[in-house]
Order: structure tokens, then sequence, then C-alpha cells
């Protein structure tokens, strides 16, 4: 697992423009665990005085990085003091994923799957014996029929679990997927794929990240499929057009996209997403914009969209920043996943509603309001019965100006969210609300077709 460095804090989120430092605020102020020290050691942290909070919370990392280079930054719940090197990067800061470490590990680890699926396709043509010991010779020749991006010599001396977890893993794909294939990571093709993704995405904002639309790490083509990419899916112009080609293609069998987990059991499972309409859905069963332990909404920046299986939550996690206005589903036990504000408005759009301004727009309104803004705030609220709501728009104009930033950025954007869904016919704001719990559980109904294999 590859450590934190104030570089990566400073970097925007795939497709967003979110700060990756809101990631490290967020995960303290919700009491998340960090690893630390190159273990699987867990902890939760605390800043170490009240200025660092401060600066952290300002997103002002540059100062941390020039103030307090090589100092402790944190305090962990097991007693030590922290620098910023001591924590590890997880996916939440755009690091490696899962069990198979920082980058170059998963790089490794995904391209062996891919050996090891040629040395059961091609060399023995038959599942393997777990205790087999592949020769130098069986791989190189089971390397002709991979397109990876790890060095060759890396792949041959693999840890034990992940020599395990490749053989499982080949053997089902063999047991499963007929064909003649190659085994891709990281190559020209599957960046065709990537890459058309990522200019439709740029139009149409569907996704906050490419893994949001498929978390696929190899691809197995046929001869056809490697065609197919050349000269159709090269050639998508949208999100639904690709996902149609990339579901044809996955039916016929000649362009397999697999998502990996390292397997621990006996047997590897492969299951099938995004391949079928059958998709669980919610129902919409209200929205609270006034906590229960609050007064009004002046009390906090927060607003929930309640459904069927929980709530989803809206608010700005970019601490004292006007940026990172997003939704995070909130299940019985944990967390169920984001949805930014791009995807958010797709989906809207998707389900002919009327998208929420764009994060700039209310960033610069909190900053700089207008007659029109306060009169949409304010009659918005009042549409929507908001306890504690001035009885006059001059009233709620004077507590607005009392209220710190952040409340005027978020705020703003979630009542216009609850107003926008709230009004909908049933079926209409139950679909929308369906949409938005399967974005953020990663099952969109917009996310292209893949293969899981754990």
């Amino acid at each position: 697992m590859a450590e934190i460095k104030f570089d990566d804090l400073l970097k925007e989120f795939a497709g967003t423009t979110v700060p990756r430092w809101t990631a490290l605020v967020s995960k303290i102020a919700s009491n998340d665990k960090f690893t630390i020290n190159k273990t699987n050691t867990e902890v939760t942290l605390k800043y170490l005085s009240k200025e660092l909070e401060g600066l952290f919370k300002d997103g002002k990392i540059t100062t941390i990085q020039n103030n307090y280079r090589g100092k402790p930054l944190f305090k962990a719940s097991n007693g030590s003091e922290l620098k910023l090197s001591d924590l590890f990067k997880s996916s939440d800061f755009g690091g490696g994923k899962g069990s198979g470490g920082g980058a170059e590990e998963t790089e490794r680890n995904e391209s062996a799957q891919c050996l090891y699926a040629g040395l059961v396709y091609y060399v023995y043509k038959k599942q393997m014996n777990i205790n087999k010991t592949p020769s130098k010779k069986d791989f190189v020749d089971a390397f002709k029929y991979c397109d990876v991006s790890a060095k060759f010599e890396d792949l041959l001396d693999l840890p034990y679990h992940w020599h395990y977890s490749s053989i499982l893993g080949a053997n089902k794909l063999f047991e499963t997927c007929k064909g003649a294939y190659e085994f891709h990571r990281g190559s020209s093709t599957v960046d065709l794929i990537e890459n058309k993704f990522k200019d439709i995405n740029r139009i149409e904002k569907a996704f906050g990240n490419l893994n949001k639309w498929s978390p696929a790490d190899i691809y197995m083509f046929t001869t056809r499929g490697k065609a197919a990419v050349r000269t159709e899916i090269s050639q998508a112009t949208t999100i639904q057009n690709l996902n149609n080609l990339m579901l044809k293609y996955i039916k016929s069998k000649d362009i397999v996209g697999v998502s990996l987990k390292k397997i621990e059991g006996v047997r590897a499972k492969l299951t099938e997403n995004n391949m079928s309409d059958n998709k669980s859905s919610v129902t919409y069963t209200g929205y609270q914009i006034v906590a229960n332990n609050k007064t009004d909404m002046f009390d906090s920046m927060d607003i929930y969209l309640e459904h069927s299986k929980g709530k989803t939550q809206f608010r700005s996690f970019g601490g004292t920043a006007l940026t990172g206005w997003q939704g995070e589903g909130k299940g019985a036990t944990a967390n169920q996943g984001k949805i930014s504000l791009g995807p958010l408005n797709f989906i809207l759009k998707a389900n002919g509603v009327a998208p929420l301004p764009e994060s700039q727009v209310s960033a610069r309104l909190a900053t700089s309001p207008n007659s029109s803004y306060f009169t949409e705030f304010y009659d918005t609220a009042k549409r929507l019965k908001v306890k504690g709501l001035d009885k006059s728009q001059k009233g709620f104009i004077a507590r607005w100006y009392r209220a710190p930033n952040p409340w005027k950025y978020s705020k703003y954007l979630g009542i216009l969210l609850v107003d926008r869904i709230a009004n909908l016919p049933a079926k209409q704001r139950n679909n929308v609300m369906t949409d938005i719990f399967l974005y953020s559980a990663s099952k969109s109904n917009f996310a292209g077709p893949y293969l899981k294999l754990e």
C-alpha cells in the first residue's frame, strides 16, 4: 500500500473538480478508519491541534506542507502521533484497490490473472490443479496470448495467496467462458474502450469516474471482439449506445470485462453485473430538511432523501471550501457509496427532471447573491413547508447573511433537489430515487456490463 503524500491531497478525483483532501477531512469527521505503518493496523484520527484542523478544513494543503513538513499532524486512536506519510492510500484517495495494495501490486496481480488464464486455456487446455507449479516454458507459451502492462518477469514468482487465487480464477473463467481468447490488462485495445467512455462522459457527465461505469480490471477478447472495439465501440456517441454494444458483445462472449478480487475460499464465484433489466428498485418515502434534533433549516447544511432501503444524505463534504457537494447512501449498518453532482444531474435529466445548478454557480451565489436567488431559495423552502422558516423573505435574508458560506452553498442545492423530486408523480419519483440508490451502490442503471470474479 502506498503512503499518502501532500501531492495526492491536491489532486482531484477522476472526472470531478473535487480535491482529494476532502476525503481525508470527511473520513476524520466520520470517525472512519485509516490504515497505518505499512501494516493492517487501523485507527481513527483527530487533528493534533485546532490550527491544523482549521487548515485541513479550509483545504490549505500547501500551507500545511510548508509549515509542518516532516512533523506529526494527527493523534491516532492507539495513542500515537502520525505524519501524513504514516497513512496509506485506500481507494478513497485514488490509491490501490482492495487487498492487492498499491498500484504496482495491483498491476502485477491483474496481469497475473491474464497469464494464468493463458496457462489454462492454451498450455494445459484444462483446469489446473491447485498444487501445480508451472515451468518457465509454460509461462512463456501462455504469455503469447496476453497483452498486459506488467513485465513478464514480475509475474513468475507470485506470493502464494495470489498464485492460488490466480489458478482458481483461471479455472472459473475456463469453465464459464468458452472461446479462443486473448487476455488483456492495460492494453491499447482496453484503452480504446476506456477512452471512448471518458470522451462521452466528459459531455454527458453520467459518472464520477471510470470504475462507476465499469470496474473491469481485465478483458477477454476473441478476434471478433477486438475487431468490434475498433470498428463499432470506438464510434459510440452516447453512454447508452456504448452500453448496448458492450452488452451485445459480452452476451456473445466476444468482449468479456472481468472485475477481480482475491479469491480466498476453495472455489471461485463468477457473477454477472448490469446484464439484465431486473435490478433492485427502491420506493421513495420522504425527505428531511431539518434534522430531528435541530430547530430549523439553518442548523445543518444537509438534507436527506428517504427510501425503502434507507436514505441518501446530500451535503458539502468540502469543509469550509465551497466544493464537494454530493450524496452518500446511508444504510442500517454502514455507508453505501457516493454520488456527485454531475452524475446526479445526468439521472435527473434522464428522468425528465430539470438539473440542479452547477457547483460553481451555487458557490458563486453563496458569496455574491442576487434578488432572484433569494426569491428562489425562500419560495422553494416555503413551498416545502420547512420547519422554522421565517415568515418573511426579509427575515430569511437577514438570517442567511449570518450563516456560514458552506451552509449557503450546500443547503441551496439540497432544497432545490428536494423540491424537484418531492412533487413528481409517484412512478417518476421512485425511478429517480432508484437510480440515485443504484448509482451510489455502484449498480447504476446506466453502467456497463461486466463479470465479477471473487
